[in-house]
């Protein structure tokens, strides 16, 4: 009975350390400073550890078989062999590995806490049979040309990823919390060109512009920095802020030209991830970047408050009247501004948007139409109606996505 319950600690001891992980180790670390120096062997040295547990729990179980095996034998002679190994056979399977076991997986932390001691104590007591151990392992991984040196269970970005949805799932965390943990791990990947303000929205100045045009045109916008341009959009200049115009306005030099206040503007490709445009829009202090494509011409632009909505979504400030880029009317469907990502539309919709060489939802439409469509006209995707609202110029404005049930789901592809 001992040595089963032996067996049982050990098991347990085992699944609870291989379950646990690296980073769950290094957290209970903080909790249990005094505990420092074992974590410390479980996190660099797992393979021994594994040994020692497994060592002593072959032993036990070994054991505890072989004095079962002689004390059956010496009550009721030969036949005792047998009957040893039967009930042997069942005690170690259910008490000795799948009860313990299933109590790690489920107290994983408290099992590693109540092990690591008597683990560590272990390691000194077996060490001629671990060294022995280790080298024939080695031996045989060298024979076989197997590599078998032990690396360090690092978190993948996948594996955080799970662990979130998994998260929102069961309640642990809110929605809200979910889809910033999201947007910090996919921040690395996200590029300046899939959050920048396309060309065709910006709003800039001729260089030409005096104080007083200039004022007008902040007045009418709502922004603090404007682009300053010679000739076209492709030749940006400099960059204006409002507060460079005080000193024009309390001098009275209000027909000066905007081009003398400008400052140098920042120019980024649009291909640089956004992790990078971050943390070079810190160092040089601006708050605004001017976005180039692969012939160098103005692609758009990127504000830091862009950069940060990344993360905590939409930013409203008091000159802000904007209405949401996606909005649900009263019959279900959904209004849908035509420079929504694909992948921010499907993230709200619950559903998958995407279509090659275009990433918003008017991309889409005018994939989907093979040319362009009119006010009105529509289009089916997968299982929605996507109806066409708004057209300016030669641009989609907004569009309408409606449930249109399962049938005949791919009938509309293009």
């Amino acid at each position: 009975m001992i040595l089963l319950c032996l067996s049982a600690f050990f098991s347990s001891a085992e699944t609870a350390i291989t379950t646990t992980g690296r980073m769950r180790i290094l957290a209970l670390q903080e909790k249990h400073p005094h505990f420092k120096k074992l974590f410390q062997w479980v996190v660099h040295d797992p393979q021994s550890v594994l040994t020692v547990v497994l060592i002593a729990n072959n032993i036990v179980n070994i054991g505890a078989s072989v004095f079962t095996t002689a004390m059956a034998i010496s009550i009721i002679g030969p036949e005792g062999a047998f009957w040893a190994t039967g009930i042997m056979t069942v005690l170690i399977i259910l008490f000795g590995e799948i009860f313990p076991k299933s109590m790690a997986i489920v107290y994983p932390e408290n099992m590693v806490l109540l092990s690591l001691p008597l683990i560590w104590t272990l390691r000194f007591l077996l060490a001629p049979l671990i060294w022995i151990f280790h080298r024939a392992v080695r031996f045989f991984g060298s024979l076989f040309k197997i590599d078998l040196s032990p690396g360090l269970a690092f978190v993948t970005r996948k594996e955080i990823e799970q662990v979130v949805q998994m998260g929102g799932v069961s309640g642990a965390l809110e929605e809200d919390e979910r889809k910033m943990i999201h947007s910090i791990i996919t921040f690395e990947e996200t590029r300046a060109f899939e959050i920048m303000i396309p060309r065709t929205d910006m709003v800039a100045l001729p260089k030409e512009t005096t104080v007083a045009e200039a004022i007008s045109t902040f007045e009418e916008n709502g922004h603090s920095r404007i682009p300053v341009f010679d000739g076209s959009l492709d030749n940006v200049i400099g960059t204006l802020h409002i507060k460079d115009l005080i000193k024009s306005l309390s001098s009275g030099e209000t027909q000066i030209s905007v081009q003398e206040l400008a400052r140098e503007s920042l120019f980024v490709p649009e291909v640089m991830k956004i992790a990078e445009l971050f943390n070079i829009m810190k160092g040089d202090r601006v708050h605004m970047a001017i976005v180039v494509d692969e012939y160098g011409g103005t692609a758009g632009l990127v504000t830091l408050e862009d950069l940060l909505e990344e993360i905590v979504g939409e930013i409203q400030d008091e000159y802000d009247q904007e209405l949401p880029s996606i909005q649900q009317t009263e019959d279900g469907a959904y209004l849908v501004d035509g420079n929504v990502n694909l992948g921010d539309l499907g993230e709200i919709l619950g559903d998958i948007f995407e279509a090659e060489d275009v990433d918003s939802i008017a991309g889409l439409v005018l994939s989907l139409a093979g040319g362009f469509p009119e006010k009105g006209s529509s289009v089916r995707y997968g299982n929605w109606s996507i109806e066409v609202k708004e057209i300016l110029g030669h641009r989609i404005m907004q569009v309408a996505l409606k449930p249109c049930g399962d049938e005949n789901p791919l009938e509309d592809y293009a």
